[in-house]
């Protein structure tokens, strides 16, 4: 393997054209203080001759739809000429300056930005670690997205620095803003390793390194390489260089667990609970997680949705196709694990049934544009940012089903995939739900328009019972009367999204945010369903069941006396003796194969 090490770089000028040089903007990153979770960031502009100059940070990071305000962490904000003569300069909006350049040729602009959160798009400094993304560090100046960067890093004694930019000379270089703001860096004491799928290398910083054991780096390594691998041959390619796998590990409580996909990296976190059980097997998130960031490569950091091409860091940007973008991934990255190996095929169904179970729990009618729009805002009733998952990953299977059945498997969502990134991504724009829809007719769906209007646009429920059996998966409706607390879970097990109003969680105190330890006497384990027990150890029993929470650092017991609700369910099995025809669409969507 190739690794790079390197402690802190010296800051001098990289050999560059003199054009070059001229119109890039120089970074430095420092540490102000690590125990104080504040890294110093320089920044010098080349001014073109203008009088005033006008920079901004982002407000969002691509990816994550939410609005984040990043230059709410700046302090000490300052500017200076070349010979450290300071500048006149004032806010122009929220997450906007203006620097006054006196007929400067450049200006040197300085802040430090405190990094004290636990986030996939945001900032962290600890007392031998940090990381960051672009979009948190990284000005640029209005109108001048296209202008390249080099980065430098002047860091203690003993820091390592990794990050998605390429190395360039002494430093680091950005051929624009976008790929200096998609860039995810470690600095620190981490671990290191890499491997090499079909010629390129990928590699991993895991964060803290006492988490990254042998046995952890043999499974890791493992799984991102068969999964590489499979997407590569699925897509035509790795669209990378360097392609690097950012991990880290969290051993404080958090609420969350998931990655963030970048044009050349994946950043994950994970809770220590949610990483590895006391034998050191993986969580059930860790493999659908990995599968799910490394396809993002090609659908959403290169197959993008019209409304986000160009990228606006100031403000949001609204499209109907992030069902696409999101849970389509998510269907591919299952059956990336499916496909490479990972997962049997009774791991796959198993997971797919957990999306149905959680399409079919969602307390009204639901459409998948509609969430697609609203996750900006985090909707509370109905948590649209997470239903376009599990929603979108059974369309992207009913879609594939239908067009494989149609053509006598001839054509697949794969082809619809491929298309859209050669149409498209490597025509340089991005795609309307009009273009999608072109494509799938293209590729023998039937009644595109009709099933568009119905189950994406619209509000009916899924047709399960229509399509599935066509891939030899048979569907059974049911209907339960059982025990009901009335919670809901955020993106960790057993950490509450949310309570039912009125409901018998509710009634007895307990708060989105809780996070479950205990109900009666059955521990709540993360990635573990622990429903059936309750429902079937208390079924019968009247009278409150205690249910011990966090809270704030704190545990408490709350007394939730159980409700009862009847649940109407859909079941999925594998057909005994499926048709040839069926048998045929389910090895197509297993191995990726096509009739030729």
């Amino acid at each position: 393997m190739r690794l790079y090490r390197w402690s802190a770089i010296a800051v001098v000028p990289l050999l560059l054209s003199p054009k070059a040089v001229a119109q890039a903007v120089r970074y430095e990153v420092s540490v102000s203080s690590a125990t104080g979770h504040l890294y110093h960031v320089k920044a010098e502009f080349p001014t073109s001759g203008l009088d005033t100059l006008v920079v901004s940070l982002p407000a969002w990071s691509p990816g994550n739809y939410e609005i984040q305000n990043y230059a709410r962490f700046v302090r000490h904000f300052a500017v200076h000429d070349a010979t450290g003569k300071a500048l006149f300069w004032d806010r122009l909006d929220k997450d906007t300056w203006r620097a006054g350049t006196a007929k400067n040729p450049t200006v040197t602009i300085e802040f430090d930005y405190y990094a004290d959160t636990i986030d996939l798009s945001q900032a962290r400094l600890v007392a031998d670690f940090g990381q960051f993304l672009g979009t948190n560090l990284f000005l640029y100046q209005k109108g001048h997205l296209e202008r390249a960067a080099e980065v430098r890093f002047a860091l203690p004694s003993g820091w390592d620095v990794m990050t998605a930019l390429p190395r360039a000379a002494d430093g680091y270089r950005a051929a624009d803003y976008n790929e200096l703001a998609d860039a995810q860096t470690f600095v620190g004491h981490f671990a290191r390793d890499s491997i090499s799928v079909d010629g390129k290398w990928i590699r991993i910083g895991f964060w803290p390194s006492a988490d990254y054991t042998p046995a952890t780096s043999k499974n890791l390594k493992d799984g991102i390489g068969r999964q590489a691998a499979t997407q590569n041959k699925l897509m035509g390619g790795a669209p990378y260089d360097v392609y690097t796998v950012f991990f880290n590990i969290i051993h404080e409580p958090i609420q969350f667990g998931g990655g963030l996909e970048h044009a050349a990296s994946q950043y994950d976190i994970l809770p220590t609970e949610m990483y590895v059980d006391a034998s050191g097997n993986f969580g059930s998130f860790v493999r659908p997680l990995t599968a799910h960031e490394f396809f993002h490569l090609w659908n959403v950091k290169r197959i993008r949705p019209a409304e986000m091409w160009p990228y606006d860091y100031r403000a949001e940007q609204f499209t109907p196709l992030l069902w696409w973008s999101e849970g389509v991934t998510d269907y591919y990255g299952d059956l990336t694990d499916l496909r490479s190996g990972l997962w049997s095929d009774s791991d796959w169904l198993g997971n797919t049934q957990n999306n149905v179970d959680q399409v079919e729990q969602i307390p009204e009618p639901w459409s998948e544009e509609d969430g697609s729009i609203a996750t900006w805002i985090n909707e509370i009733y109905d948590n649209s940012s997470q239903m376009y998952y599990p929603k979108g990953s059974l369309t992207g299977l009913l879609l594939d089903i239908s067009i494989r059945n149609a053509t006598d498997n001839r054509h697949s969502l794969d082809e619809v995939t491929r298309n859209l990134y050669t149409r498209f991504y490597q025509q340089g724009k991005g795609f309307r739900t009009a273009d999608l829809l072109t494509l799938l007719t293209e590729a023998g769906m039937p009644d595109v328009n009709g099933f568009y209007q119905r189950y994406i646009n619209g509000r009916d429920p899924l047709p399960y019972e229509q399509i599935l059996p066509l891939a030899g998966i048979a569907v059974q409706r049911t209907s339960q009367t059982s025990l009901f607390l009335g919670v809901s879970f955020g993106g960790v097990a057993n950490v509450l999204g949310g309570v039912v109003d009125g409901g018998p969680a509710q009634q007895a105190g307990l708060q989105a945010g809780d996070t479950i330890v205990s109900v009666g006497d059955i521990t709540v384990q993360p990635d573990k369903d622990w429903g059936p027990t309750f429902r079937s150890r208390y079924a019968g029993k009247t009278g409150p069941v205690p249910v011990v929470v966090r809270r704030g650092g704190q545990t408490m017991t709350l007394n939730v006396t159980p409700g009862q609700r009847t649940v109407t369910g859909v079941q999925l099995s594998r057909i005994t003796n499926p048709t040839a025809k069926a048998a045929k669409v389910w090895q197509g969507i297993a191995t990726g194969a096509v009739e030729k």
